[in-house]
């Protein structure tokens, strides 16, 4: 199997920098994804998400709570971040999920997917971190957002789209105005398909 990633981010009102950020890694047999909304939004929103983007390229290979245990730690000296990590094993089927305040995570999967985002912020207290794993097979499709997309959409509606329109038709149809909005897509496929 592979993974098709498709991302899309609108900028809130009045500002001219996202305070959103996506990461993606792909070292062969998996493909690490990260969304990081930085607290607020503006200049320092963006500082506290590209400092955890910049954290996840350089140490993707490490367990993700780790992973998050160490950007928090970089996050430190910023206004801190909501931020999740999802990590698809291409050759055996798995998904892992973790992350820390309010990214949210949609799927539609052959398994149910009940994970949550633990309570904090990342560069401040977390209380505990916890990761999520589930099987995961093509056809599956899996999103995070941040809390500048409205969550009570129907993600079936846009199934049938390639992973960057599903992204960027969910943040024009359900952004706030008033913050950044952010959505990252994956479509888990058969190898060979297109």
């Amino acid at each position: 199997m592979t993974v098709a990633i498709g991302t899309a981010c609108c900028v809130a009102a009045g500002e001219e920098i996202a305070g959103d950020e996506v990461v993606v890694v792909r070292q062969s047999p998996w493909v690490l994804i990260g969304l990081a909304d930085g607290l607020g939004h503006g200049p320092h929103a963006a500082q506290a998400a590209s400092a955890f983007c910049r954290y996840v390229e350089d140490h993707a290979s490490m367990p993700i709570e780790d992973l998050l245990t160490g950007a928090g730690e970089q996050l430190a000296s910023t206004r801190g971040a909501a931020a999740a990590l999802l990590r698809i094993d291409e050759s055996v089927g798995e998904l892992e999920f973790s992350g820390v305040g309010n990214i949210a995570m949609k799927a539609i999967t052959r398994t149910a997917m009940p994970s949550f985002c633990s309570a904090g912020i990342l560069g401040r207290r977390v209380r505990r971190l916890r990761s999520f794993r589930f099987p995961i097979s093509p056809g599956d499709v899996v999103l995070l957002h941040s809390d500048g997309i409205s969550s009570g959409f129907d993600l079936g509606a846009f199934r049938d789209l390639d992973p960057e329109e599903m992204a960027r038709r969910i943040v024009d149809a359900h952004k706030k105005s008033f913050d950044d909005a952010t959505c990252v897509v994956a479509v888990v496929r058969d190898r060979g398909a297109a």
